[in-house]
C-alpha cells in the first residue's frame, strides 16, 4: 500500500512539474514557442512526419555511437558518448519545446481564459491528462504527440524563411 501512494505522489508530482516546466518555458521563450505553434496550426501530419523522421534517424545515430564507445576506450569513448549524449540532449530540448506549443495551441483550442497564462495552464494540464489515460494515452497519445511536437520545433527552427525582394534603390 505504501507504493502505491508513493507512486501517486510521484505522478501527481511530476505532472505538476511538467505543467509548471510548460508554463516556465512558454514565458521565457514566446517566440519560438508561437513558431512551433504556427506549424502545428499550419499543417500538424507534416510534422508529426518529420518528427517520427528526425527520431529515428537522430535516436539510431545516438545508438551508434554509444555502441562505439563500447568498442573502443580510453579518450576517443569519451568522444562518442559526449556526441550520443549531446544529440540525444537535442532531441529532449527540441521535444520540450514542441510539446510547449502543443499546450499552448490546446489551450487556446479549448478558449480563452481570463489571462494567456491560463490558457497556457488549461492546455497543459489536458496534454498532461491525456498522457497519463491508461494504455491509449502511454502507448499511442503520449508518442504521437512527443513525434509532433519534435517535427513542429524542427520546422521551427530550421526551416527555410522565404526570400524577401531586395528593395530597390530609389535614388537612382
Amino acid at each position: 500500500m505504501n507504493q502505491f501512494f508513493n507512486l501517486l505522489i510521484l505522478i501527481v508530482g511530476g505532472g505538476i512539474s511538467l505543467i509548471a516546466l510548460f508554463t516556465v518555458l512558454k514565458l521565457l521563450l514566446p517566440a519560438s514557442v508561437d513558431r512551433a505553434r504556427l506549424n502545428l496550426e499550419i499543417n500538424i501530419g507534416r510534422s508529426l512526419l518529420l518528427g517520427v523522421v528526425n527520431f529515428l534517424f537522430f535516436g539510431a545515430l545516438s545508438m551508434f555511437f554509444f555502441w562505439l564507445a563500447q568498442l573502443v576506450g580510453g579518450v576517443i569513448a569519451a568522444i562518442f558518448i559526449f556526441l550520443g549524449g549531446l544529440i540525444g540532449l537535442a532531441l529532449i530540448i527540441l521535444t520540450l519545446l514542441g510539446l510547449v506549443a502543443l499546450a499552448d495551441l490546446l489551450g487556446h483550442r479549448m478558449g480563452s481564459g481570463s489571462t494567456p497564462l491560463t490558457t497556457h495552464l488549461r492546455g497543459g494540464l489536458l496534454l498532461v491528462l491525456a498522457g497519463l489515460a491508461p494504455f491509449i494515452g502511454w502507448f499511442v497519445f503520449t508518442p504521437l504527440a512527443l513525434w509532433t511536437g519534435l517535427g513542429a520545433t524542427i520546422q521551427a527552427f530550421f526551416r527555410r524563411k522565404a526570400s524577401e525582394p531586395a528593395p530597390e534603390d530609389a535614388a537612382d
